[in-house]
């Protein structure tokens, strides 16, 4: 499931064509993110409030941080791996573009984190 907010359709819309038909986009209520939260197996997004909704209800987060920092910002509560390039600056200013160290993780990262936390890391 890909959740999404206002203003992130379309961003939401070119992931789900990218999935390959393997992801489908939802936007939802609090009582609906919470509900569908308890129900997944791995959650897998940025420094937002939906990661702390998913660490709190120790669902296992592979956190993809950029300019705020890991150490102060968690994920807490629950097996994690944090994906943070050594490029990005800390920093707690809200921008609109991405910062550029985040853009440097790669989806290969992602997968392998992914993995490593469901129990089948293949390589």
């Amino acid at each position: 499931m890909i959740n999404y907010g206002p203003g992130e359709e379309e961003l939401a819309v070119a992931v789900e064509s990218a999935s390959a038909g393997a992801a489908r986009k939802i936007s939802c209520s609090i009582s609906e993110l919470i509900a569908l939260t308890r129900r997944s197996r791995l959650f897998i997004g940025g420094d937002t409030g939906p990661m702390h909704l998913a660490a709190a209800l120790q669902i296992p987060v592979v956190g993809i941080f950029g300019p705020t920092n890991p150490a102060r910002n968690g994920p807490f509560a629950t097996s994690s791996i944090v994906l943070r390039s050594a490029s990005s600056s800390t920093s707690h200013a809200r921008k609109r573009e991405p910062e550029k160290g985040l853009l440097e993780i790669s989806a290969d990262e992602v997968i392998a984190a992914a993995r490593k936390l469901l129990g089948g890391d293949h390589g």
